[in-house]
């Protein structure tokens, strides 16, 4: 069993939310979209205390700045979903077997629902419930019994500020628990100890070796225990410890091994003991697999230390959800597993691909042109499409000489020529991040331009507000006729009284430059004879642009 979905409806500074779940969830939000709201949720509802959490008045969302306008009512509902066809019979949840609801893909599902209500005199009434297909309420008797049975086997333990780089202590583990896991504990001691005192000394047996003990002693507390399948894999472990060690940690294999990777390593240690630590004083259930909350996991961090980290946190198996701001974590993380909160009017929209979002080619060239080459593209609220790299370097510079910062205003440019113009309409599309395509008045750029107008058809879009088209045949012919010419025989030793053609003298320049360092020569002539001096056609779209990304983040 695993939490499919999560449905809020007025909790803090979530108005409406609806957010579809998977083993590894990395999401991707401005500062007040809803990442904190919808991660407290999750954290005061489902964690492993001994007592379920009733809301409080500051629970109830307002619209920022209008507190009388609070909410009175507020909930959320948690969709429970089992693993494979049958796992609903399987004995640890024979105690939930009045709550499962078949659906019509034949999985059963779990409903569990916390409601709030905000009376005139401030005092607030909590309940929860189980709900049916129809979203009615279960008549049901011992309904907290049986919330508190699903927290305690699928409870919610969350790692706030990246407190990697603590040392695993003795007294972390409850002095209850089984001799071995203490032994355990004092061997994953004893390594740390000696990567302070001795890092020179520590070889890659003795490194295998204490992360093979550290995925053990966190499946005691993470995954299932006790069944008839896990014993003979545990055992297996233990005959070949190193092999498997090596095998869980691929990921990271040359980077643990590379020389004074001390830091490195007392990182790695630190980062498994902060996922034991989370669980605070309460013991958690032998069959447990908990959700875990990661929360900014590059604070403190080092880019290539973050890809260490991450590898290893990749091997637990635990269903997680990571939220993050830095594009290096972006970049190791499939595009199919990020999900971007955008604030709208009426709602926080959520918006991914999911496993069937792109066609094998189409997600092939994403993956290579945006997660691994341009991650940060990702956190931008409007992409600008250009043809190609003199695009990028031109109308940077220019938009900036307009006014127009966009850095600040969250466009990114961005060369399509490489990847293709559809595919990353499509994926804009459906990650939620607006767009406007340039392209050139060629052949080649028509062809792009009935790209743009056939992903219009059956939208609200208007054509001007995400297509621009050159009325020349490139970049470089328009500039030329604007009023640039004396840029381009400059640079192509022409004097401007010679007869020649306008392509001609735009070659020579090519020739005794390039075309990006053409471009940058044309943005600095800009600067000098002042905004005038832009094209009104580039202005207007700088304008559009702008626009667009604005609308997305009021």
């Amino acid at each position: 069993m695993f939490l499919e979905r999560i449905e809020i409806a007025g909790f803090r500074g979530i108005n409406r939310l609806s957010l579809m779940l998977d083993d590894n969830t990395l999401l991707l939000g401005e500062n007040a979209w809803g990442k904190s709201s919808l991660l407290d949720a999750l954290t005061l509802l489902l964690a492993p205390e001994q007592k379920l959490y009733r809301f409080e008045g500051h629970d109830f969302h307002f619209p920022p700045g209008e507190e009388e306008a609070k909410e009175r009512h507020l909930q959320v509902v948690f969709t429970f979903c089992e693993k494979d066809i049958g796992h609903a019979h399987l004995p640890r949840y024979r105690h939930l077997s009045p709550l499962w609801v078949k659906g019509e893909d034949n999985l059963n599902r779990i409903y569990y629902r916390c409601e709030g209500e905000l009376a005139d005199d401030g005092t607030v009434c909590t309940w929860r419930g189980f709900l049916d297909a129809d979203g009615n309420a279960m008549q049901l008797h011992h309904i907290e019994q049986l919330a508190h049975a699903i927290i305690r086997i699928h409870p919610v333990l969350r790692l706030r500020d990246a407190r990697f780089i603590r040392r695993l202590r003795p007294s972390t583990l409850n002095d209850e628990n089984p001799a071995d896991n203490k032994a355990l504990s004092q061997q994953l001691d004893q390594l740390t100890r000696e990567l302070v005192r001795n890092p020179q000394k520590l070889t890659n047996a003795e490194l295998r070796q204490g992360l093979a003990a550290m995925q053990q002693l966190l499946e005691h507390y993470f995954a299932e225990q006790g069944s008839q399948v896990s014993r003979p894999r545990r055992q297996r472990l233990d005959q070949d410890q190193d092999q498997q060690a090596w095998r869980s940690l691929d990921s990271i294999n040359r980077m643990v091994a590379e020389p004074n990777s001390r830091s490195m390593r007392l990182i790695l240690l630190g980062m498994f003991s902060t996922l034991l630590q989370a669980k605070g004083s309460i013991k958690l259930d032998p069959h447990a697999r908990p959700l875990l909350l990661v929360e900014d996991p590059e604070t403190r961090l080092h880019p290539i230390m973050l890809s260490v980290a991450w590898g290893l946190l990749n091997q637990l198996p635990l269903q997680r959800i990571t939220t993050t701001n830095s594009s290096e974590l972006v970049s190791l993380v499939p595009v199919e597993h990020v999900c971007r909160l955008v604030r709208e009017s009426g709602r926080v929209a959520t918006y991914r691909l999911g496993p069937r979002g792109l066609s094998p080619e189409d997600g092939r060239r994403i993956a290579f042109h945006i997660r691994f080459n341009r991650p940060s593209s990702l956190f931008a609220r409007c992409w600008l499409l250009v043809e190609g790299e003199t695009e990028v370097w031109l109308l940077s510079e220019l938009a900036r000489q307009c006014g127009y910062h966009f850095e600040a205003e969250g466009v990114r440019v961005i060369e399509f020529a490489q990847c293709g113009l559809k595919p990353l309409l499509k994926f804009a599309r459906r990650m939620g991040i607006e767009w406007h395509a340039l392209v050139d008045g060629d052949e080649a750029g028509k062809k792009y331009a009935n790209t743009v107008r056939s992903m219009l058809d059956n939208h609200d879009d208007n054509e001007r507000d995400r297509l621009t088209a050159l009325p020349a045949p490139d970049m470089e012919h328009f500039m030329f006729r604007e009023g640039f010419s004396p840029v381009y025989y400059r640079v192509a030793s022409v004097p401007k009284n010679t007869q020649m053609p306008v392509r001609k003298v735009i070659l020579k320049a090519v020739h005794h430059s390039s075309k990006p360092d053409l471009a940058i020569e044309v943005a600095m002539q800009a600067g000098q004879w002042g905004t005038d001096s832009v094209p009104p056609l580039l202005k207007k779209m700088f304008s559009r642009v702008t626009w667009l990304a604005r609308g997305r983040a009021d």
